[in-house]
């Protein structure tokens, strides 16, 4: 095997062993057992992907979601509790504050269009 061809293959050994990983369910933010006056989290975006795909806090809880957008043009919407940031460029970040007043299991997501159905979206749960 030629050495150009070797390293293809490692290359894509590893992305095929890595990129799973990232976008799993195990992509999980629990803050149910924070103490934190303010639960602080940090949504980053990976082509049509948050990470991390699933946040849970408690009912009750003061939340501040920073989205720091890795690329194209993108937002991070929660409608149940009125929190959305612009649709802001790569690269760029901005920040959300809400209280979690109502517990359930909502979507955030992206609503440029199509990016939604695209899979950009995440699951938001709030515990009694």
């Amino acid at each position: 095997m030629n050495k150009k061809l070797f390293l293809l293959v490692i290359v894509v050994a590893l992305a095929v062993a890595i990129v799973p990983s990232v976008f799993s369910n195990e992509n999980v933010v629990d803050a149910t057992d924070w103490d934190d006056e303010v639960i602080e989290i940090e949504v980053r975006s990976a082509g049509l992907r948050y990470l991390p795909a699933e946040i849970r806090v408690n009912v009750g809880a003061t939340v501040r979601i920073t989205y720091v957008n890795g690329g194209g043009r993108h937002d991070w919407v929660l409608d149940e509790f009125d929190a959305a940031t612009a649709i802001i460029g790569a690269r760029q970040s901005e920040t959300v504050e809400f209280v979690a007043d109502k517990a359930g299991e909502f979507e955030f997501y992206c609503s440029v269009p199509g990016h939604r159905q695209g899979g950009m979206f995440g699951q938001f749960i709030v515990v009694e």
